[in-house]
């Protein structure tokens, strides 16, 4: 559970990201994996400086927005985790290769233009993409994702 302070709204929330890891370290392990997390939660450290009593702030907006990310990366690790068991986790890895280097190919094209969320969503795209390609005939992940992020569409599409 995440404890987060929204500064728009002057409340604070809890937020549950049906994680078996403490917060902290999910968090972490998500700011690894999305350029965007730290422009969407600012971490505010105790004053006694204990780890386990982090809170978080944040806008509403922003913490709707890291929920949505946090709940498309749990579905995409399914995703690569059953793929690795099939594939191999080195098939897995390129997939996520593959996906990281679009997302740095958008970031060249686009430059100071593109903001780190829009860069999230291309790979996080990309992925589902990859493993639709590989998987199935018919694209199962790829359209509802898109559903979920319509405002970034555009960033998805071939260049």
């Amino acid at each position: 559970m995440l404890t987060v302070y929204l500064t728009d709204t002057d409340t604070t929330v809890r937020c549950d990201l049906k994680q078996q890891q403490p917060s902290l370290a999910y968090v972490m392990s998500l700011k690894k994996v999305f350029l965007s997390t730290a422009d969407l939660l600012e971490p505010v450290i105790p004053d006694d400086n204990d780890l386990s009593k982090m809170t978080w702030r944040s806008t509403r907006k922003d913490l709707d927005t890291f929920q949505r990310l946090a709940t498309h990366w749990q579905a995409i690790e399914l995703r690569l985790k059953g793929y690795a068991v099939f594939a191999g986790k080195d098939a897995m890895n390129i997939i996520v290769q593959v996906a990281l280097a679009k997302r740095k190919m958008l970031f060249k094209q686009l430059g100071t233009k593109t903001d780190s969320l829009q860069l999230d969503i291309a790979m996080m795209h990309s992925i589902h993409s990859q493993l639709d390609q590989l998987l199935s005939r018919q694209p199962a992940y790829t359209p509802n994702f898109l559903l979920d992020w319509p405002e970034f569409k555009q960033a998805t599409q071939p260049s």
